[in-house]
């Protein structure tokens, strides 16, 4: 049994944790924004107080010892009631008004996020002008469970425990040039001319996609001129008369320059949801923006 010499300071843990995942000291440090002496220090302690080695420190880095790994099992449970803890006694319960305030951390699709939730934010901040908004707009998905965003818009359905999961609408692909690219470069009459023009494809990492790999059967490889994991970058290219691309209807719909091809042509539909954690459900300012989002996106 692990007999505890001293008062355990608990941020102790919050260092344990991140080192145990990133596997070095110096990882740690740069995902907790510190130096790697203040990690070492905070993990001294623990182990001091814990009377317990709990890691084997070599050259490849850090690895948890039997009783370290233990140990990070509990302390992944005592983040897990630290992050609920934090999100009951959040202030601002009730019906949204203008007097609601404080922050609210949103993970978006970079598409939507820039071209459709960014345009109408003022709409936003004329109702709620005391709600601050933190944007990670990026292809990766946040973890809400662990506390990463507070809400977040999703192409795929949650299935994690202990979320609210609203489906808002379906987004559906289609086949898009300017009137920039038609006028100097023509528009394909029947989708096997689309061999004959240039084309915007996805990136290494969006490449395996079906609607990507679609577009890869029915192009020429030598006319592919440009291709990005960025939807924006994908995006702001087209309009600007590069290249014929694949742009979801709902960001195509922003953009009076871009002439819809094929329309009969049948693509990959992808569903919408959003998505946060029921223990801020009812938060004033949780609910503000979820009925924006929704709005935004229904």
């Amino acid at each position: 049994m692990v007999q505890v010499e001293n008062a355990v300071n608990w941020d102790g843990f919050r260092y344990f944790v991140v080192a145990a995942e990133a596997g070095s000291l110096s990882a740690a440090a740069q995902l907790l924004d510190s130096n790697q002496s203040t990690v070492a220090r905070h993990i001294d302690a623990l182990e001091k107080s814990l009377g317990i080695k709990l890691f084997q420190r070599s050259v490849k880095g850090l690895s948890l010892t039997g009783e370290g790994q233990a140990v990070y099992e509990q302390a992944q449970q005592i983040q897990k009631s630290v992050l609920k803890i934090q999100r009951v006694v959040q202030d601002g319960e009730g019906v949204p008004s203008r007097s609601t305030t404080g922050t609210v951390r949103l993970s978006l699709p970079e598409g939507l996020g820039q071209e459709v939730i960014i345009p109408a934010l003022d709409r936003f901040y004329q109702l709620y002008p005391g709600v601050k908004l933190i944007f990670n707009v990026s292809a990766t998905t946040a973890n809400v469970a662990q506390g990463e965003a507070d809400i977040s818009v999703r192409l795929f359905q949650p299935e994690e425990p202990d979320l609210v999961t609203r489906h808002l609408s379906e987004m559906r692909l289609g086949l898009y040039a300017s009137h920039g690219y038609e006028k100097n470069h023509g528009l394909p009459r029947q989708l096997k001319d689309l061999r004959k023009h240039k084309v915007i494809c996805y990136g290494d990492l969006l490449s395996i996609l079906p609607e990507n790999q679609w577009l890869l059967n029915y192009s020429d490889e030598s006319l592919r001129i440009l291709s990005s994991d960025s939807t924006v970058t994908r995006f702001k290219a087209t309009v600007s008369g590069v290249g014929i691309s694949l742009q979801p209807e709902v960001l195509a719909n922003t953009s009076p320059e871009l002439v819809r091809l094929f329309r009969s042509v049948k693509l990959p539909t992808y569903q919408v949801w959003l998505v946060y954690h029921k223990d801020i459900q009812h938060i004033s300012r949780i609910r503000a923006v979820v009925s924006f989002l929704s709005e935004c996106l229904s």
